[in-house]
């Protein structure tokens, strides 16, 4: 049985994944499969696959769509690996990325999983920043962990290397979730074991129009399952343990910050509709929001005040570009 998995779900990605198996093979060490799920491709995926002749590649051609979480689940069904990584077919992994994350695993019994750092890059592969939601590496003790994500998403999904036992005891994907799955499951896996986050990128995660993320950010539908997720995730968590109740404020309260920063984005794109889509989830989640300068600015702009508000942006200093800071 081999040590490591490397799970590569695909739709429709053949212009990226031939990278993104070349990232997985190329990683130092010899106890490594590559299962590339197909999730009925109608474009050159299956000759993209047929380049690579590595006895380690396996090619599973599904020819039914199960969608995004149900790929990720058949990728876990497939997986023979010790330790698990789901490498979205359009990210990439870094050179050390596998003896980084298996030497941390390995040293220490107690983690449910690793994670770290990204590289953030563009459709065209050119760097476009680094994401770390801290500057030097850390241990994340459950309950600590679960308080981070309770506040959003801060594990990319190509840094996320997980101990097979616990991700078989978290469970599946969430198949009735179309955004937010990867959040959710990440949530399940924290609430059971330990996290290391390593603050060096060794993997890379790809943004770009044809991205699931961007497709559901567009078509504003993953307000309602955001809310959703955090609202039944911490019934679940309180249930087992009733200081969770405390952290319910903290975690709409970023959850409406998080709106606002969609909001800003749908206006980049300009897509008025969507950015007054997401300012009613930011008064919904956090409704102390709506006296906010933000709130009427991002409003006001997306009423056709575009450039008042780009002014008003640069004045206050705001970087966008990286999430949420700056929003009040």
């Amino acid at each position: 049985m081999p040590l490591v998995s490397f799970c590569i779900p695909t739709h429709n990605m053949a212009r990226y994944l031939g990278d993104a198996i070349e990232s997985a093979l190329a990683q130092e060490g010899t106890d490594v499969e590559l299962v590339v799920c197909d999730d009925a491709s109608t474009d050159d995926t299956a000759a993209i696959v047929a380049e690579f002749s590595d006895p380690r590649l396996r090619y599973c051609l599904f020819p039914d769509r199960a969608g995004q979480a149900g790929n990720f689940n058949r990728c876990l069904r497939a997986a023979r690996g010790d330790y698990l990584t789901i490498l979205h077919s359009d990210d990439l992994l870094l050179p050390g990325f596998l003896r980084d994350r298996t030497a941390r695993l390995d040293a220490d019994p107690r983690l449910a999983f690793t994670f770290g750092a990204v590289r953030v890059i563009d459709a065209d592969g050119l760097f476009v920043r680094v994401s770390a939601p801290w500057p030097a590496d850390r241990r994340l003790p459950s309950r600590e962990m679960l308080e981070e994500l309770l506040k959003g998403s801060i594990v990319s999904p190509p840094s996320l290397m997980v101990r097979r036992s616990h991700a078989e005891a978290a469970g599946a994907f969430r198949e009735d979730l179309t955004w937010g799955h990867d959040w959710e499951w990440t949530m399940r896996l924290a609430a059971i074991g330990d996290a290391q986050y390593a603050a060096a990128p060794s993997a890379a995660y790809r943004v770009h129009d044809g991205s699931g993320t961007a497709e559901m950010l567009r078509a504003a539908r993953n307000g309602a399952q955001e809310r959703h997720i955090l609202t039944e995730t911490l019934t679940r968590l309180a249930t087992l343990d009733p200081s969770f109740q405390g952290s319910r404020r903290r975690a709409f309260a970023s959850l409406g910050r998080r709106h606002l920063y969609y909001a800003h984005l749908a206006l980049e794109r300009r897509q008025a509709n969507v950015a007054r889509n997401n300012l009613g989830w930011a008064a919904a989640a956090d409704p102390l929001l709506a006296g906010r300068p933000t709130f009427w600015m991002l409003l006001l702009a997306s009423l056709g005040a575009r450039s008042l508000y780009s002014r008003w942006a640069r004045l206050r200093g705001m970087a966008f570009l990286g999430g949420s800071a700056g929003w009040s």
